[in-house]
């Protein structure tokens, strides 16, 4: 039962990097900026976090 189930997941998370790796490999400059946004966006997010816990 456990076999299964790692398999499943395994099978699964073989599918989804593989797919993230064919998708990245093809990304267009347009989803490029958008995925620099996010991520400047999401640290501006953390610092901004950060410095209100201190």
């Amino acid at each position: 039962m456990i076999d299964t189930i790692l398999e499943t997941c395994h099978e699964y998370s073989n599918f989804y990097v593989n797919y993230l790796n064919k998708r990245w490999d093809n990304i267009s400059p347009m989803e490029y900026g958008i995925v620099l946004v996010v991520i400047a966006f999401i640290g501006w997010l953390l610092m901004r976090n950060g410095m209100r816990k201190v």
